[in-house]
């Protein structure tokens, strides 16, 4: 099974945000026991970088020790001008989640997990679901 990863719960999985830090960490443990395939966006590495380094110039060096752990353990799934047209051209305000929609599709996932409600409820091609729901789906 495929699975895209939306940055809040990435960044809920490597900088504990109670209560969503739990979740987030059964799915990274999920995916260690190869329960699904791993996917994040070329994109969301750099905002999720953005988020671990904030404050000091050691918070860069952890946050690029971290970003290139993660990126050995998911698939990074790239992004070009046509995927940016693509996403646009979605009837969606959020680019960002356009953009996840988009590369979902393209790499033929079965789930996006998010907990953003606005993107939990759009009309995506690939299913919109919560942490607590990808983790019912696997056990």
């Amino acid at each position: 099974m495929r699975v895209v990863i939306d940055n809040n719960v990435v960044i809920d999985a490597l900088k504990p945000r109670p209560p969503f830090d739990s979740e987030a960490k059964t799915l990274f443990r999920a995916f260690g026991e190869e329960k699904f395939e791993p996917y994040v966006t070329a994109n969301s590495l750099t905002d999720i970088f953005y988020v671990l380094r904030r404050g000091s110039e050691a918070n860069a060096v952890k946050a690029k020790a971290v970003i290139s752990n993660l990126i050995s353990v998911v698939n990074v799934i790239s992004l070009t001008e046509t995927d940016c047209n693509d996403a646009l051209a979605l009837p969606m305000n959020d680019f960002e989640d356009a953009v996840i929609s988009v590369c979902a599709k393209k790499v033929d996932a079965d789930y996006i997990v998010s907990r953003d409600e606005a993107f939990i409820k759009a009309d995506t091609e690939v299913q919109v679901v919560t942490p607590k729901q990808l983790i019912e789906t696997i056990t």
